[in-house]
């Protein structure tokens, strides 16, 4: 029965996309211009993907390059905003769900020339001149077709509005690149595809004002706990920096950690002679409050494992950001 409903709230996602696609075409005037060159960083699954760090990237980069860059995020969850905010202390991140309201003021009050559209494939209002996917190497389109019984955003052939795939994680997924490619080249002959890697730098003690180098983690028993689409990633991630993770704990994307919950997770962690809890940036800016409360958490080691993505041809990623175009 479950999977019956599962199945019929599917068909009627399906059916809102298509109106909402068609009206768009069929009314172009719905779609909205302003006088800055847009790059959209987007997926077709629910979460996972990368997005977030690839926002950062291009951000940086073009301001590297000297160009007034600004950040548009819908804001979804605050730990993303937090994280682009950290990442990007030079650049401004403005948050809101209207799209065409945040990219006007940023246009009118940061004098921006570029604008990196946080989560922005499905958000169609906002004409851009650069639209990039990203696909997880490691669970591509994930189970179940479209959401709520899948993790699909919108059926497959809507990739073939996407100007540039990346192909996240792919060390992870190696075994995977092939039929992902095979697949993307189908619905778009012309892709363009890079590939990516989330390469980790280093854990940061957020509390303390320190970092910790990833060699000073191998051979240690750590516990793990994470709020992520994809956790399997960043556990495999901690293991390849030579820790051995002797508990892990996976909550809902964007879960609220209760103060009970980390302490019940800490008090495990000790009796496994865990002496680090490692978790994800993201994860860490809704954790860090708790740790202030809470005598019994305030005192263990709680590490962020901060990562860099890295894109296999970045000299050409970084040309095509920099002179958008649509394919």
């Amino acid at each position: 029965m479950k999977k019956i409903i599962g199945s019929a709230l599917s068909g009627l996602y399906r059916m809102g996309l298509v109106a909402t696609q068609a009206s768009y075409r069929m009314l172009p005037f719905r779609i909205k211009k302003v006088d800055a060159k847009v790059i959209s960083v987007g997926n077709i699954t629910w979460g996972g993907t990368g997005k977030t760090p690839l926002t950062a990237k291009i951000a940086k980069d073009l301001a590297y390059y000297g160009k007034k860059v600004a950040v548009l995020t819908r804001g979804y969850g605050n730990d993303e905003v937090e994280e682009l905010k950290k990442k990007l202390p030079d650049i401004p991140v403005l948050v809101g769900r209207d799209r065409v309201k945040t990219a006007r003021e940023a246009v009118e009050k940061y004098q921006a020339e570029f604008l990196v559209l946080d989560d922005g494939f499905q958000h169609l209002r906002l004409e851009r001149q650069l639209d990039i996917v990203n696909i997880n190497s490691v669970l591509p389109f994930g189970p179940g077709g479209l959401i709520p019984a899948g993790t699909l955003r919108e059926p497959l052939e809507s990739l073939s509005r996407a100007d540039i795939f990346i192909l996240t994680k792919s060390n992870l997924g190696a075994k995977n690149l092939p039929q992902i490619r095979q697949k993307l080249l189908s619905i778009k002959p012309n892709a363009t595809i890079f590939e990516a890697v989330h390469k980790p730098l280093r854990f940061l003690d957020i509390p303390r004002n320190r970092q910790v180098g990833l060699h000073e983690m191998k051979n240690r028993r750590v516990a793990v706990i994470s709020a992520i689409a994809d956790p399997f990633s960043f556990e495999k991630t901690v293991e390849n920096v030579g820790a051995e993770i002797v508990l892990a704990a996976r909550f809902d994307d964007h879960y609220e950690f209760t103060q009970q919950d980390l302490t019940n997770f800490v008090a495990q962690a000790r009796s496994l002679g865990a002496r680090e809890v490692i978790t994800t940036e993201k994860d860490f800016f809704r954790i860090e409050p708790h740790l202030k409360n809470a005598p019994e958490l305030a005192t263990y080691n709680f590490l962020a494992l901060e990562i860099e993505f890295q894109i296999n041809d970045e000299e050409d990623f970084i040309r095509r950001c920099l002179n958008p175009q649509r394919g």
